[in-house]
């Protein structure tokens, strides 16, 4: 008896492929398991022994085999390559976490102001607190604190300048 094409075994088994991926319920990465499917049903056709009994039984359960190793794989490496809530609070630097590092970045350009605007500086860019905030906290008045960011932000634009024509 003469074997048919792999092209007309393809094509007579597509709906027995499509099948499984629903009885699998594989929703997502439906075309990837496809592909699984046609490549299972690729090595059911070359292993395939007529006298061990029908192929299409075979096939079929060579295919679904197949099917559920990739999914059981793509659940595993899911598993192990996803963050939990947890773990990513973890990685995600918290903000008392980067103040050093900004501290340490504006130091360099912290050297020619007065002590007053160096604390305006550091309580409204690194501690992100508002004018009357610091005012506040320093008991002087907004104003005050405002000729503090002036002077500041004068001294750091000429630094700037200066560093940039050099």
């Amino acid at each position: 008896m003469n074997q048919p094409s792999f092209e007309e075994v393809l094509k007579n088994f597509q709906p027995a492929i499509k099948k499984q991926l629903v009885m699998l319920r594989i929703y997502k990465d439906h075309d990837e398991f496809y592909q699984v499917g046609c490549l299972a049903l690729w090595d059911a056709y070359r292993n395939f022994n007529p006298e061990k009994g029908n192929f299409s039984t075979y096939a079929i359960s060579y295919i679904r085999g197949r099917m559920m190793v990739a999914l059981r794989k793509e659940s595993k490496y899911s598993e192990r390559h996803s963050f939990t809530g947890d773990e990513l609070l973890e990685t995600v630097p918290t903000n008392n976490e980067t103040v050093p590092l900004e501290s340490e970045l504006l130091e360099g350009y912290l050297d020619g102001l007065s002590e007053r605007e160096k604390t305006w500086v550091i309580e409204s860019i690194n501690k992100q607190k508002k004018t009357a905030e610091i005012a506040s906290h320093y008991n002087v008045s907004t104003p005050t604190v405002r000729s503090w960011k002036k002077g500041a932000l004068k001294k750091l634009r000429n630094h700037a300048t200066s560093r940039s024509g050099a």
